[in-house]
């Protein structure tokens, strides 16, 4: 039977003289009463000790075994042979990784006396235990680890079983420690970065190790459906187990993991959901440190919340679209001259990204305006104000693997064509125009007689900022992020005249960013969600919608208050009422989750 126990968890009792009977030389076995009477009397006349042993050592005697002494072992390897030896380890990967995985690399400096000790370690300044290698060895061989497996150590603690586990499962493999204290991820980051120093075989052989942050019973999709194995290093109760289940890969797996009051158990899932445990000895850890259900309800809320109001940016095809046009016969790949010198052409340079990410020390917040509904309605020359408000965070461009691909104005050739707008002309490339744009590729193609005009006239309620963005995009696949909120609306409206999806897309992502971020207590975010809500209601923006109402139901009372509020349609005052049922009826869900929590069946 192994115990895990504290060290200040011995016990005191009148020791006796427990012997094995293979101590015979000790013993006189032919001895009849009347000396064992006389040797009772020396023995009562005797001060009587009180010893102190530890209670593992106690619990074996009563069960019949023998008392096993914990002798300091020389060194890693003397100790490894030791667990060898007493037949608690058997598997050859489990022996190797042990012997690759040195204790005393996990314990701080001032317990290295304990290092090769086959007990506990109560690392006070720390707040957790180090367990017994005899416990380390038996978890390793209960988990039957084989490469290319990824594995989970929950409680990671020093991070021994972690470097242990990523040694077996191989280069292939995966092995990712949790913890719920910063000190226990930053002492486990360390000795594994001090191992892999040291070690250029457990560098070379041993899997990416990842220490992380987090609360295994805290609602994460990084770690759900992930792993073939499970290690949980403190004490689950019964009616947490099957919050645990989840984190193995569909196919199923093996979960190890005390489990209170005092078992050791393996956990099988099979591939069509089975469940069968095994108790494999009784141990006695620390309890886990558990959230309690409010704290997993409101955790779950805020993760299906961020799920739900995600607004990915569309995947690129500048890469294609570039491949395209400089392929096309106007293009030259050498010239001497500067676009604009060429051609004319006046498009901003392509941004670097420095330029995207926005100035340095310009946090302050974007602020709405507080009349904004009216810029939300309409495409007037007024959403382009020039005087756009500056934040430090980047615009979203979305999944792109461009590389060094972008167009060189130099090489394009002259402009030949001219947007006509009011009051204003912006020369450009019409080859650019037709691959970028849906608009103007099917006017191309149409066949019609103005299809081959040299100037293409813009909606006049257009204003030329609003336009020069557009081309800015055409051009080198990227949106300013400095550019205020107002002047998006302007840019998204251009963007979904001329057919340029993934611009529609990346305005969708930055005004939905904009209100998320915002301040409930500022009037003029209170009133853009009422009116962006309307803007993606009539434009077919289902992630903004989804935004908006998000942040309508969370922030009902202020938004109700607003202008843009009362202007809602009946059906856009429906869709908020369906949000607020639709989340009323998940809360109710969990709580009645939580009501019939139930142990696994055993």
């Amino acid at each position: 039977m192994a115990l895990n126990m504290r060290d200040d968890e011995d016990i005191d009792f009148q020791r006796q003289r427990f012997q094995h009977p293979d101590d015979a030389d000790d013993m006189d076995i032919n001895s009849d009463s009347d000396g064992d009477a006389e040797q009772a009397e020396e023995q009562a006349q005797q001060p009587q000790r009180r010893d102190r042993i530890p209670l593992h050592h106690f619990l074996r005697l009563i069960g019949g075994g023998r008392v096993i002494e914990r002798d300091v072992a020389a060194d890693n390897d003397e100790l490894v042979t030791n667990l060898k030896r007493s037949g608690v380890i058997i598997q050859d990967t489990a022996i190797k990784a042990m012997r690759m995985c040195p204790r005393n690399m996990f314990v701080p400096e001032q317990h290295q006396d304990e290092a090769f000790t086959d007990s506990p370690i109560r690392l006070e300044e720390l707040d957790f235990n180090v367990s017994a290698p005899h416990m380390h060895a038996s978890c390793l061989e209960a988990l039957d680890l084989e490469p290319g497996h990824k594995v989970l150590d929950v409680g990671a603690g020093c991070g021994i079983i972690n470097a242990c586990a990523a040694y077996m499962v191989g280069r292939t493999g995966l092995s990712v420690g949790i913890d719920i204290r910063k000190a226990a991820v930053k002492l486990a980051v360390s000795n594994i970065k001090r191992l892999k120093a040291t070690s250029q075989d457990f560098a070379s052989q041993a899997s990416v190790c990842k220490i992380e942050l987090h609360n295994v019973f805290m609602p994460s999709n990084k770690h759900q459906g992930q792993y073939d194995r499970v290690h949980v290093g403190a004490s689950c109760p019964p009616d947490r187990l099957a919050a645990l289940l989840p984190l193995l890969r569909p196919q199923g797996g093996i979960i190890v993991t005390p489990v209170s009051p005092n078992d050791l158990r393996m956990i099988k899932v099979n591939a069509n959901g089975d469940v069968t445990q095994k108790v494999i000895s009784q141990v006695r850890y620390s309890e886990l440190e558990l959230p309690n259900d409010t704290e997993i309800i409101m955790a779950t809320l805020k993760m299906k919340r961020h799920a739900q109001t995600a607004v990915p940016p569309p995947p690129s095809t500048y890469a294609q679209d570039v491949a395209t046009i400089t392929s096309h016969t106007g293009y030259s790949s050498s010239s001497g001259s500067s676009g604009s010198e060429q051609s004319g052409f006046m498009m901003p340079a392509s941004k670097d990204s420095s330029e995207v990410e926005g100035s340095a020390g310009s946090g302050s917040r974007r602020m709405w305006p507080t009349r904004v509904a009216k810029y939300l309605s309409s495409c007037s020359g007024n959403l382009g104000s020039s005087e756009s408000v500056r934040g430090k965070d980047s615009i979203p461009q979305g999944p792109a693997d461009n590389g060094n691909v972008k167009l060189e104005l130099a090489d394009l050739g002259p402009t030949d064509l001219l947007l006509m707008g009011n009051g204003w002309s912006i020369p450009v490339h019409r080859h650019v125009l037709n691959n970028r744009s849906d608009l103007c590729r099917a006017r191309h193609d149409s066949g019609m007689r103005d299809a081959e005009d040299n100037e293409l006239h813009v909606p006049e309620h257009f204003a030329k900022d609003a336009i020069e963005t557009f081309l800015h995009y055409l051009y080198y696949d990227k949106v300013d992020s400095r550019t205020s909120p107002q002047h998006v609306v302007a840019v998204l409206h251009v963007a979904h005249y001329y057919g340029a999806g993934r611009l529609v897309g990346l305005c969708e992502a930055i005004l939905a960013k904009e209100l998320k971020r915002g301040d409930r207590d500022d009037e003029g975010t209170n009133e853009a969600a009422a009116a962006l809500l309307v803007l993606a209601d009539e434009s077919g923006l289902t992630k903004l919608r989804a935004v908006c109402l998000d942040y309508i139901v969370h922030h009902y009372a202020a938004v109700s208050l607003t202008e843009g509020y009362q202007s809602l349609n009946s059906h856009q005052r429906d869709l908020i009422a369906a949000e607020s049922c639709a989340l009323y009826a998940h809360l109710r869900g969990m709580l009645r989750e939580v009501a019939a929590r139930k142990a696994l069946p055993e």
